[in-house]
């Protein structure tokens, strides 16, 4: 089995002084779009505005097709318009690109946008760009393409990175259009059992999540990408300037449909589920340099090792984000954050009837924001609340604040010293002891009335406490060392 990568502790304490962070949310809004199937995308503009759109009023069966709602709100959540679709018609994605707003998706015949009738008679793929009233400002369309799952990515310069599927799902094409929609550079991946899944777009160079899954090689230039022995093949594949394959890296899975990836300046990060011996699932986060090096992997630590838990990841500099179904009864979601070296920093959950599919995370003015559809109150991690009116299912948008610093603190008695994060803590607390070498320590963490409501020892290098089974409130944190020298320090529980 893989051993994922540790950072070792001194430079993760170097980090962690440097740059860590404080998770709050700061504000959840529900929105009046009734019988609401879906938040298809969720972007946000340079503005700090933020725009989710999806299908509503539509049957249950996937993909979910049927009238359509475009919702921009400002950078509190505030609704500034909402446009419609009507139709049969599908949203794959959108993407902000300035202030302006593009959209990708699939129709089954001539549609309408904010009462405009637009596109073709026949089943077919749809690109447009909207102003920063929703006006239309152009549309293309194509009877080759599929629109229905495809990724945008926005780059420098009005360009814009897309990937999409061939008629009846065959084949998957690449483009990079400029900010009136003209290809300027193309490339399909052929081979009947090859799937993109995810793309980034950074530097002018493009990045695939894909898949293999069938008995052939897949092969794009001079990288020849083999089906594994057994099941399926999960592989990320860089594309450089000119639209070449430069390099492949290949892992074993069940089904990658949920694959995402990111890219930035900091390198390329990919999330897969990964079949390790004898037959367990393993949903795994890796950055690459953009060279292809792999630099570092982890795994995530959901509730399940299960496949089917719908992740949206999403960037901002120095972190990643991902939100997460975690719970089978679609009751549970989560927030997932890592620092750039892919070591866990925050977990935040939002309890409360939601759906399995569709949740949506987007980097927003140094935070994130997150959506999704909801059919009961929500609780934002025990720090806001967010009440449900109904009828049916309704999309909603919380932004996630990030602040600095975020009670990394330091704690040194004679010889000793400890340094413990984060405080405020939710469901960890970790503890990097740098003095401690071989030894152990001896853990105990008291109530205001002096109770003890946990004991544990604690190893050299960095350790983990789960704290979540304790309530909120002020408590005491005292460590024993090995030299009998006693550190203590308040602790806060959120």
């Amino acid at each position: 089995m893989r051993n994922y990568a540790k950072f070792p502790a001194i430079l993760l304490l170097q980090f962690i002084l440097i740059q860590s962070y404080g998770q709050q949310f700061e504000w959840a809004n529900s929105y009046t779009v009734d019988n609401s199937n879906e938040v298809a995308a969720l972007a946000a503009d340079i503005d700090g505005n933020s725009y989710i759109a999806g299908v509503f009023g539509a049957s249950q069966f996937l993909p979910y097709t049927g009238n359509c709602y475009l919702l921009k709100t400002n950078h509190q959540g505030v609704v500034i318009w909402t446009k419609y679709f009507s139709g049969l018609v599908q949203i794959g994605d959108i993407v902000a690109s300035g202030n302006q707003l593009l959209i990708v998706g699939q129709a089954n015949g001539v549609f309408s946008y904010d009462g405009t009738t637009m596109g073709l008679p026949t089943y077919h793929m749809f690109l447009m760009k909207l102003d920063s009233s929703g006006a239309l400002l152009w549309i293309r369309t194509d009877e080759t393409r599929n629109g229905s799952g495809s990724n945008m990515v926005a780059g420098e310069n009005g360009k814009v990175a897309l990937n999409f599927k061939g008629v009846s799902n065959i084949g998957n094409y690449i483009e990079i259009v400029d900010s009136a929609g003209v290809v300027l550079q193309s490339k399909q991946i052929t081979g009947n059992y090859a799937g993109i899944v995810d793309i980034a777009y950074f530097d002018d160079r493009v990045y695939l999540n894909g898949a293999l899954n069938g008995p052939d090689s897949l092969v794009v230039d001079d990288i020849v990408i083999h089906r594994p022995d057994i099941e399926n093949a999960a592989f990320i594949l860089a594309l450089n300037s000119d639209f070449i394959a430069e390099w492949a890296a290949v892992d074993t899975t069940i089904n990658n449909r949920d694959g995402r990836i990111l890219a930035g300046e900091d390198g390329v990060y990919a999330y897969f589920s990964a079949l390790e011996p004898p037959f367990t699932i393993v949903n795994v986060l890796k950055k690459f340099a953009f060279n292809g090096q792999i630099l570092i992997e982890a795994e995530i630590p959901f509730f399940s090792t299960g496949p089917t838990l719908y992740p949206d990841m999403a960037i901002i500099p120095g972190i990643v984000g991902l939100y997460v179904n975690n719970d089978f009864d679609f009751n549970n979601h989560e927030v997932i954050l890592f620092d750039e070296y892919l070591n866990l920093i925050g977990e935040m959950e939002v309890q409360g009837p939601s759906d399995l599919y569709s949740g949506q995370i987007a980097g927003n003015n140094g935070g994130f924001l997150v959506s999704h559809v909801h059919s009961g109150d929500l609780n934002f991690n025990n720090e806001i609340s967010l009440s449900y009116a109904g009828p049916g299912k309704r999309p909603y948008i919380s932004r996630l604040s990030l602040s600095e610093p975020t009670g990394v603190f330091r704690v040194d008695s004679g010889k000793s010293e400890a340094f413990f994060y984060p405080n405020p803590a939710d469901h960890f607390i970790h503890m990097i002891l740098p003095g401690l070498n071989d030894g152990k320590a001896g853990l105990k963490i008291h109530d205001s009335s002096g109770k003890s409501v946990l004991e544990s020892i604690v190893q050299s290098g960095e350790s983990g406490v789960d704290v979540s089974h304790l309530s909120a409130g002020v408590y005491l944190i005292t460590l024993q060392m090995p030299d009998h020298q006693i550190i203590r320090n308040k602790l806060l529980i959120k």
